[in-house]
């Protein structure tokens, strides 16, 4: 209830959600939500203690969790495009037999109110790559869609949709006249490491990694790939 209202979506919590958010704040891996529902949740653990491993407490992750949704994905919350409540080997477990380019949208567990890129493509150096989280600090500059529309090679959202059929409507529209005698530039979310991670681009050959466009102007210092452990 406390979701929806925040969120001020439709959208609720499944079961499958619930379970994810029981498992984080009783630190359990437990699959049976029933043996939750008579678990009481103490003040501490809710809003005091930090979770295991982490410098915040649940409930400070759970309220990024409903502030970057309110303010920047509610769109893509209601369309079903976020999965959302999943860990990292969980994101995984559901890609590992997916075609190449298929990515899902998870909430991350190392940023509060971020969202990472998990995706499949079964290459020399690892089957799995997961992008560093986005926040509402990058969406203000470039929303999601358009980020997503930038990498060319991610090709359809879990478990099957192609990403132009659910995320082309929010595309901003790219600007190819002058405005008062001005070029506008142009920001492009590129990843340079993945870019040159099947051969060297200079030679003037095109991969599936180096077609991202390159930018006019760069949002921010390029982001990073970091490898499953």
């Amino acid at each position: 209830m406390k979701f929806k209202a925040e969120v001020q979506s439709s959208r609720g919590l499944t079961k499958e959600n619930l379970l994810f958010l029981a498992q984080k704040l009783f630190n359990s891996s437990s699959a049976q939500l029933e043996e939750y529902s008579a678990m009481a949740v103490s003040w501490s653990q809710f809003n005091r203690e930090n979770l295991p491993g982490r410098n915040y407490t649940f409930w400070q992750w759970f309220d990024g969790v409903m502030e970057v949704l309110k303010k920047h994905l509610k769109p893509h919350w209601n369309d079903g495009a976020i999965l959302g409540f999943v860990n990292k080997q969980q994101a995984h477990d559901l890609l590992i037999n997916k075609p190449d380019g298929t990515f899902l949208l998870r909430f991350s567990d190392s940023e509060i109110g971020g969202i990472t890129i998990a995706w499949k493509f079964d290459s020399p150096e690892r089957m799995f790559w997961n992008l560093m989280p986005f926040t509402t600090r990058d969406f203000s500059i470039r929303s999601l869609a358009d980020r997503l529309g930038d990498l060319s090679y991610l090709n359809y959202v879990f478990p099957e949709r192609p990403k132009d059929e659910v995320f082309s409507k929010y595309y901003t529209p790219v600007l190819s006249k002058a405005v008062d005698g001005y070029v506008k530039p142009q920001i492009k979310q590129v990843v340079p490491e993945f870019a040159s991670a099947s051969g060297d681009s200079a030679s003037g050959t095109v991969t599936y990694m180096d077609q991202a466009p390159s930018p006019a102007v760069c949002s921010q210092p390029h982001y990073n790939v970091y490898p499953q452990k």
